[in-house]
């Protein structure tokens, strides 16, 4: 997991603490995008965790981030910061009639 003096030395200000998506609408309703992610690429660099705006991502128990799809508005934000390009962003096929 990463740590709090990892965070602290990245001098990044304003990171978000608390359970995320209390009291958030269902951004999930209006997503034409969703990301998908490739966990055999993925070397656990929280960097899509911690650059999400809407704290759609989560850290399971074994250092993976797993996203919340009822938080993500599906901006892409994740996918372009991934330094692997382990995360694409994909068609929400729930919303291909849109």
């Amino acid at each position: 997991m990463i740590s709090e003096v990892k965070l602290k030395n990245s001098g990044l200000k304003g990171i978000p603490i608390g359970q995320a998506g209390v009291g958030v609408p269902n951004r999930g309703s209006w997503r034409t995008f969703k990301p998908v992610i490739d966990y055999s690429k993925c070397i656990k660099c929280h960097l899509c965790w911690l650059h999400c705006p809407d704290s759609a991502y989560s850290i399971d128990n074994k250092d993976y981030p797993r996203d919340d799809l009822l938080l993500c508005k599906g901006c892409g934000v994740c996918s372009k910061i991934c330094p692997v390009k382990c995360i694409k962003m994909e068609k929400d096929p729930h919303r291909e009639n849109r």
